[in-house]
């Protein structure tokens, strides 16, 4: 195994199996507080787990079928979008309680900015801005049908995916421009950003199983990666060293050694894992069961 993973790798362990809600499809951590947060999409309802006793500590009921959670950079909020009303829910993590509902869109994928102050959010039509603080939407600007993502760049570009055309799309978040930043052979829904922000990951949703490996400040396809058929859910540890990738074909989880490319464990749990999310420190992945309705916690090493 090659030295620059072997603190993360010496076989995965499960160390927590958390039964949650139903259809669990997306979760959100909060360093500070030691919580998880997962969308339950089919209970209408948000999951807080406790990451250190590996527990279900509260359960919130949303008015909204919850599809996208991210969490303030004080660990304090999270705001919460999903199908059946257009608002953004802001939930209090300490006290478990839903503080505010912001008139926005439904949404399908959120993206915060660094300072806590403009939450986007992804309809599959268009993307519109929140101030969350105001509590105000700020506007909305059309991206055309069934995009997908709201992944967003430290230099402020918001990139998201046009399945139909299978393009890669970029929003200047400063203006509100949208521009298509290239086009792809094949389709694909999700993109990962390396730790720099200087390359971007696609994986193609089709059985030949490609990471389309992208240079974001040429928008040039600088290599095509191999990973197991049908892969989704596909991020990368907080140093870049470790990549983790889903696999609608195999049911399986994947973990990559960047460096060599090298698949260095691969295992199979729960019924469909999917929208893995690493610590802080790369030392777990905790990973939705939608199927299962549960999260399952992987220890690293």
């Amino acid at each position: 195994m090659n030295t620059s993973v072997d603190r993360y790798l010496r076989k995965p362990i499960v160390i927590g199996n958390i039964e949650v809600g139903r259809e669990p499809n997306s979760l959100a951590l909060a360093v500070q507080s030691s919580v998880a947060c997962v969308c339950n999409t089919e209970d209408s309802t948000l999951s807080l787990i406790d990451t250190i006793a590996l527990r279900v500590s509260a359960v919130i009921r949303l008015p909204i079928q919850p599809l996208g959670v991210v969490i303030d950079p004080s660990g304090t909020r999270a705001y919460v979008s999903g199908m059946g009303k257009p608002l953004v829910v802001v939930v209090d993590i300490a006290t478990h309680n839903i503080i505010g509902e912001i008139a926005a869109s439904e949404g399908y994928a959120l993206a915060l900015n660094a300072k806590g102050d403009r939450v986007y959010i992804n309809d599959n039509r268009q993307v519109c801005v929140i101030d969350p603080l105001a509590g105000k939407q700020l506007g909305c600007f059309d991206t055309g049908s069934l995009t997908s993502a709201a992944v967003l760049s430290r230099d402020g570009r918001l990139f998201f995916c046009d399945y139909l055309h299978h393009e890669l799309k970029v929003m200047d978040t400063a203006s509100g421009e949208v521009a298509t930043a290239l086009s792809l052979p094949e389709p694909f829904e999700e993109l990962a950003l390396d730790p720099t922000g200087d390359f971007g990951y696609v994986p193609y949703r089709t059985p030949a199983g490609v990471v389309a490996k992208i240079d974001l400040s040429s928008y040039d396809v600088v290599d095509l990666l191999p990973v197991p058929a049908l892969p989704h859910g596909f991020t990368l540890s907080p140093d870049g060293r470790l990549a983790c990738c889903c696999s609608a074909a195999e049911r399986s989880v994947s973990f990559i050694d960047t460096g060599t490319w090298q698949v260095v464990s691969r295992f199979k749990a729960g019924q469909y894992l999917q929208s893995p999310v690493f610590s802080a420190d790369g030392r777990r992945v905790y990973l939705c069961d939608s199927s299962g309705n549960a999260v399952w916690v992987i220890a690293l090493g």
